[in-house]
């Protein structure tokens, strides 16, 4: 069996001090030009700076998926080209049940309304980033395949995971107390895969707490 490395990088507010313009990628380099309020453009910095540094890490031919939230970011990189996914989101309070109606199954929403408080919050944020992780990987539609993919419940009750055609191992994290990210990519055959995080420098990991990790398209 081959073992591949998959690693997560996280990157906080500090990661913004070592942006440089001069850094950017000819497609962010137009980007850059984009309007932005002042909590977006802090985002914006913390991720183009934690992109750069992963990809002086990255072997050509490599694989990323970026995404940031709250003034943090994370980057999924792969030494293999591979479709990959990574989502991560601050967790703040929502109307959770509303949007499970945009983006969740009949049956995903009604564990979301079994739950309460924290934990509803936490399962909520759980399966959002699930999906999106989904929507990069898969390029699928956003919003219109957020319910397509996601978690059920097997015959001995623990979760499996629902997937686009293929197979696909999830990972689902908490990051703190104020995080959580989820990373999905496509395993291959006689392919060994567990990601690790590494930090960008000048950041601090906040304390890693397992969530789930699924594989679907099993034989």
């Amino acid at each position: 069996m081959k073992t591949q490395e998959l690693f997560v990088w996280w990157a906080d507010a500090r990661a913004a001090r070592r942006y440089r313009i001069e850094n950017l990628s000819a497609d962010d380099l137009r980007r850059a030009q984009a309007v932005r309020s002042a909590k977006a453009q802090g985002d914006w910095r913390v991720s183009r700076a934690l992109l750069h540094e992963v990809r002086a890490e990255l072997p050509p031919g490599g694989a990323t998926s970026l995404s940031h939230s709250g003034g943090s970011a994370v980057c999924a990189a792969t030494s293999a080209a591979r479709p990959l996914g990574a989502d991560l989101e601050r967790i703040r309070p929502r109307e959770v049940l509303r949007l499970a109606d945009w983006v969740c199954t009949p049956e995903e929403r009604g564990v979301l309304a079994g739950l309460d408080g924290a934990r509803q919050l936490q399962h909520f944020y759980l399966m959002w980033t699930l999906k999106e992780a989904f929507i990069k990987a898969a390029a699928l539609d956003f919003p219109a395949d957020m319910a397509s993919a996601g978690l059920a419940a097997g015959p001995d009750g623990a979760w499996r995971l629902r997937a686009p055609p293929g197979r696909w191992k999830a990972c689902s994290w908490r990051l703190g107390d104020e995080w959580i990210s989820s990373v999905v990519w496509d395993v291959g055959t006689g392919e060994s895969i567990r990601p690790l995080w590494r930090t960008v420098t000048g950041c601090e990991l906040p304390a890693v707490t397992v969530l789930g990790e699924w594989e679907s398209g099993l034989v």
